[in-house]
């Protein structure tokens, strides 16, 4: 997200707190699309993280929601949607509270997308498997850094660790990643190499 782009939420939320519902429904278009993404990520169907977002979003609206920080909506609306869900599946599987609960984050959609180009299964088949390897966590501030381009002060306050927290952890999850990707890309090569063999031997005989 862009400096400019973070002016406009900022702009936009204020104009609200002064009472232009206009400014409003933009920031709901704006955020929308983003939310429900990353709220399907954390493990809600598409049904429950709209309803979700509906009600947070008719919570701000009635102001029973008041910020600390107006500059800080976007990682305010990120945390208090994952909040909401794991409440939701809390209920919805009569589960009691876990302070160390770890989110089953699901990167699949943003590989599918960057991998859709390429229409090489054998190669979306290592990078599925390279990322088996990363925790719930690890997936997350991999997503919130370099899918939208977020401060470690905003991740630190979606993911509700600190600041040095969550660098450590972003610096462990590219470490493993790393590991990963380097056993992925030589099985894929040997993968390659084999098959390209049989089909020669098919063509000989």
């Amino acid at each position: 997200m862009t400096l400019n782009d973070q002016k406009r939420i900022i702009s936009l939320w204020m104009q609200f707190l002064d009472g232009n519902e206009i400014a409003f429904s933009q920031l709901y278009c704006l955020f929308f699309d983003d939310l429900l993404t990353y709220g399907r990520r954390v493990g809600g169907d598409n049904e429950m993280v709209e309803d979700l977002i509906q009600d947070l979003f008719l919570k701000l609206y009635q102001k029973k929601i008041t910020l600390e920080d107006n500059t800080r909506l976007r990682p305010f609306l990120f945390r208090a949607l994952k909040n909401l869900i794991y409440n939701q599946l809390l209920r919805n599987s009569k589960l009691q509270p876990l302070p160390d609960y770890d989110f089953s984050f699901d990167l699949n959609y943003t590989i599918d997308d960057q991998l859709f180009l390429t229409q090489d299964q054998g190669l979306s088949d290592e990078v599925y498997r390279m990322l088996r390897g990363l925790t719930g966590r690890q997936k997350e501030i991999i997503y919130l850094r370099f899918i939208h381009e977020m401060s470690f002060d905003e991740i630190s306050e979606i993911m509700e660790i600190n600041i040095q927290s969550a660098r450590n952890l972003l610096a462990r999850s590219m470490e493993k990643l790393r590991k990963e990707a380097i056993l992925a890309i030589i099985l894929f090569f040997i993968k390659k190499i084999f098959s390209v063999s049989i089909n020669q031997f098919a063509y000989l005989s």
